[in-house]
């Protein structure tokens, strides 16, 4: 099979592949911008085997170097821009990730990290040891072979990095279009972070459906909404974005155009789906995770509306087994590589408790401590004992409870062994976790029964 951006820039050249701040982008646009960057890149003197981060904030300078890296077969690895330095620390030294691409405005930020070099973007011209002339593969010559690798949160709260192949996003992209039936007149939205598989895997079924992605830098629940009045016809959503659109639209009724929303469904609350159904829009729940390369079960939630509380079931080519309460998947979309490297054979032991009911899959808790909330993997643990370092505490204990907007809500119950203020508690928190990691609560108590 031909690389991505060559299948997209022989079928559909002249579609529209992005929209993004009022741009247009076509397919031929994007694939003469990659192949630009990859001529330059070629002067980076990186080996083939080589890991590249990208740590970028603008999200069409991430797509074309992902696009980049892929066509020059390096693996690339997404990193969230609000990462911390301890965090980005741990990732570099334990993968053994030897350079970086970063922005200028960063340059101070990661001058305490170690053993990796970081290039900066703005270098990054045709100036830049000049530019080769280069013909690059045009196909894929092995669909086993990694694509990139994606950060995903263990229950000891620490990052790891999950290989995902050629062949898992090309057999994801196939599950996804039976289930959704992409078109080329389709507009997908895409708010969710390009580090997040459920993010990037829009970006891969546009360029081999030919559909167009309106691309924002982050979710904005009037933009979307306008958007949304203005001819997309589809948008992947996580449970607080839904309850946040919802707020925005205040009863307006969707255009009778708009094909539906796609939200994760193994945290999102009855209460807020039967809401978004009082609107007549399609809703189409999934089920999915980094190791399954996004979504490997769902269903349009209008056709089936006694299945509310349900994920749906699994996609063709897909088996999902329960064993002592555990979900196991198995299928062509599953990491060649799961947790600690091991090679998982396309079967994948989830953290997962459910059971099935009349072929429709129940997710009803976890074997570890990560909850899901606004749409990330959070690690109670990790949480705790960031909390525990504090000098002037003395004991921790987090709870959550299902919420309409966060998914999972987290509270922190604190005692204390000197008197300090919930906001520098907070602050401290926020020195070590990114914003979207900190507890929604902090309560200050006696003790912890």
């Amino acid at each position: 099979m031909n690389h991505y951006i060559e299948y997209s820039n022989t079928q559909h050249p002249d579609y529209t592949f992005i929209s993004y701040k009022n741009k247009s982008v076509t397919f031929a646009d994007f694939y003469h911008n990659v192949s630009s960057k990859s001529r330059i890149l070629t002067n980076l003197n990186f080996s083939t085997t080589s890991k590249i981060g990208i740590l970028l904030s603008n999200p069409i300078d991430i797509l074309e170097l992902y696009f980049s890296c892929l066509q020059l077969n390096i693996i690339p690895i997404i990193f969230p821009s609000d990462i911390k330095n301890d965090e980005l620390q741990k990732i570099i030294d334990y993968h053994k990730i030897s350079l970086i691409i970063t922005e200028w405005v960063r340059k101070h930020q990661v001058a305490s990290v170690k053993n990796s070099d970081f290039f900066y973007i703005q270098e990054l011209s045709s100036n830049y040891g000049g530019c080769a002339d280069l013909e690059f593969e045009k196909k894929i010559n092995n669909l086993n072979k990694t694509q990139s690798m994606h950060l995903t949160s263990g229950s000891t709260g620490f990052p790891k990095l999950i290989s995902l192949s050629f062949q898992n996003f090309i057999s994801s992209v196939d599950q996804w279009h039976q289930e959704i039936k992409f078109s080329s007149l389709d507009r997908y939205i895409q708010c969710l972070p390009l580090n997040h598989i459920a993010g990037l895997s829009i970006l891969i079924r546009s360029q081999l459906k030919g559909f167009e992605t309106i691309l924002m830098d982050k979710f904005d629940s009037k933009k979307i909404n306008s958007e949304i009045d203005n001819g997309a016809t589809l948008v992947s959503l996580v449970p607080s974005m839904v309850r946040r659109l919802l707020d925005n639209r205040a009863g307006r009724a969707f255009p009778k155009n708009f094909r539906g929303i796609i939200i994760g469904g193994d945290s999102c609350s009855e209460n807020l789906i039967k809401e978004l159904m009082t609107y007549n829009v399609p809703v189409y729940k999934v089920y999915g995770m980094t190791e399954t390369c996004s979504g490997v079960c769902g269903f349009w939630v209008n056709k089936y509306p006694e299945m509310l509380n349900s994920v749906g079931r699994p996609f063709k080519g897909t088996k999902i087994r329960i064993n002592d309460s555990i979900i196991s998947i198995e299928g062509p979309t599953i990491t060649p590589y799961g947790h600690n490297n091991q090679p998982t054979k396309g079967l994948f032991q989830t953290s997962d408790l459910g059971y099935f009911k009349d072929r429709f899959l129940f997710i009803n808790g976890r074997s570890d401590d990560i909850v899901i909330s606004g749409g990330e993997n959070i690690s109670l643990s990790q949480i705790k004992n960031i909390l525990m370092n504090h000098q002037k505490i003395k004991n921790v204990h987090l709870i959550t409870e299902k919420d309409d907007t966060y998914g999972d809500k987290i509270t922190a119950y604190i005692v204390l062994n000197d008197n300090i203020s919930i906001a520098n508690i907070l602050n401290f928190c926020k020195k070590h976790l990114p914003e979207n990691k900190l507890p929604h609560q902090i309560e200050i108590v006696e003790e912890i029964l």
